[in-house]
């Protein structure tokens, strides 16, 4: 059975954007998608939560690193992978440092489907990360609040042990309690 897979592609060409996908389609996914070329349609469309953006490097009304850095500024945690003609490696790295996951030549393909992979497992990763980091902090509110009421019943019994080796010492009776 074939992955469900909600994709936003940003590319100008049609013909590149249906060779992603047969690519996709042939490495096991069952891609929805959504083609856009401007950045206002970008920007519409990540409202939508896509699982993964594939983005052209170049195109006449739009970059590849425009749309990795409103995604990045976005806040959202979308995985983005660059498929590109024409970068080089300067225009790579610059796209990995704006948050880009992968990025992949448009003549090397046949790479698309584990990039992907690799790409959906890091974002797992992350969002199990995340779901620990909370749970971790919530046990830790829950253990510091144990802690302090722990601390003060045992500041209260030390306090109550004092009281009755006053009251013995006042009837001359020796102490009850090591304090």
């Amino acid at each position: 059975m074939k992955q469900a897979l909600k994709i936003l592609i940003v590319e100008d060409n049609l013909g590149d954007a249906e060779l992603l996908l047969a690519e996709l389609r042939r490495a096991g996914f069952d891609p929805q998608w959504t083609r856009v070329e401007t950045e206002p349609d970008f920007l519409a469309e990540l409202k939508k939560s896509p699982e993964l953006v594939l983005s052209d490097f170049a195109m006449p009304q739009f970059s590849g690193l425009r749309a990795a850095a409103l995604l990045q500024s976005s806040g959202l945690d979308i995985p983005f992978i660059l498929v590109s003609g024409t970068v080089g490696e300067d225009m790579a790295v610059e796209a990995m440092k704006l948050g880009a996951t992968d990025y992949l030549l448009k003549d090397r393909t046949a790479r698309l489907g584990k990039a992907v992979e690799q790409a959906l497992q890091q974002k797992r990763l992350r969002d199990e990360r995340k779901r620990t980091e909370v749970e971790l902090q919530k046990q830790l509110r829950e253990l510091q609040r144990w802690h302090e009421a722990t601390l003060g019943r045992e500041d209260r019994i030390m306090e109550l042990k004092r009281e009755v080796n006053e009251l013995l010492a006042a009837q001359n009776l020796p102490p009850r309690y090591t304090v």
